[in-house]
């Protein structure tokens, strides 16, 4: 019986490292939800590179920089990150439920980089959006 456990273990957190989305689902790390939630987005573009606007949000995540004075608003935590994918997932949104998810997408431009922030919770969206706007807004020139 505990052999076949830890086959399941093991199948399913190969399943989600491969990218199988059922098994993202099952483990708690797909981030489908979010992308679609994409259509319902708070944007805004910046000059500066993808890697320099993907570090300074990371700034603001109080379990990557340990600081959270940075801006002025309630740290928020960093649950996933991917670079190569273009986005960061938080988490622990002052006011919200702890669990509640905000998608934050990087999407390179010719001349910049466009953020999208997505949630299916409204209110969280707007918290994270407000306080990575304004602390992008302070570093980098806001594109048209």
């Amino acid at each position: 019986m505990r052999k076949s456990i830890l086959l399941l273990c093991g199948v399913l957190l190969v399943a989600a490292i491969g990218g199988c989305e059922t098994a993202k689902r099952f483990m708690g790390t797909s981030i489908a939800h979010l992308e679609t939630a994409r259509e319902e987005a708070m944007t805004m573009s910046f000059d500066c590179s993808f890697a320099d606007c993907f570090d300074s949000v990371l700034t603001l995540s109080r379990n990557e920089y340990m600081d959270d004075s940075l801006s002025g608003e309630e740290p928020f935590e960093t649950f996933q990150k991917d670079r190569v994918r273009g986005y960061i997932v938080v988490m622990g949104i002052a006011g919200n439920i702890d669990t509640t998810e905000v998608g934050i997408f990087f999407i390179e431009l010719p001349n910049g980089v466009r953020i999208e922030i997505s949630s299916l919770s409204t209110a969280a969206k707007e918290k994270v959006a407000k306080a990575i706007f304004r602390e992008l807004s302070l570093k980098f020139n806001r594109l048209p």
